[in-house]
């Protein structure tokens, strides 16, 4: 995923009155998000053992298979990526102690759907 990571484009991004840059690589097997406000910057990853671990907690209701959550939000992801937005989705970036967490409020299978991007510091031979 880190070498896949690198061949991406940045783009810019903003959540409220906050820019960044950033990118992201989706798989099969789980994703990765780099991101930056150009002093600092944070990443995440994550395979399919903490994407279905994580959908779990924060989607009680949801009860879809690990790739349908992978490939929501790479779409979701993606579309920000690409200055289009979902409509019906929501962005949130809050900055919590050592990192960085970007919040998603959307819907999957008329249900809502949310995801949470816990960002860590990211090691500086990743930057």
């Amino acid at each position: 995923l880190e070498s896949s990571l690198l061949t991406q484009p940045w783009a810019s991004v903003c959540f409220g009155e906050s820019a960044f840059l950033a990118k992201v690589c989706f798989r099969d097997t789980g994703y990765i998000l780099l991101i930056s406000d150009l002093s600092s910057v944070w990443y995440e990853t994550a395979d399919v053992e903490v994407v279905g671990q994580r959908s779990k907690e924060l989607n009680k209701r949801l009860t879809v298979h690990v790739s349908s959550f992978l490939h929501r939000l790479s779409n979701l992801m993606c579309r920000l990526l690409a200055g289009q937005p979902d409509i019906a989705t929501s962005f949130s970036c809050h900055h919590i102690a050592g990192g960085l967490s970007l919040h998603v409020k959307s819907e999957l299978s008329g249900l809502p759907f949310y995801w949470d991007f816990h960002c860590c510091p990211a090691p500086v031979e990743m930057v």
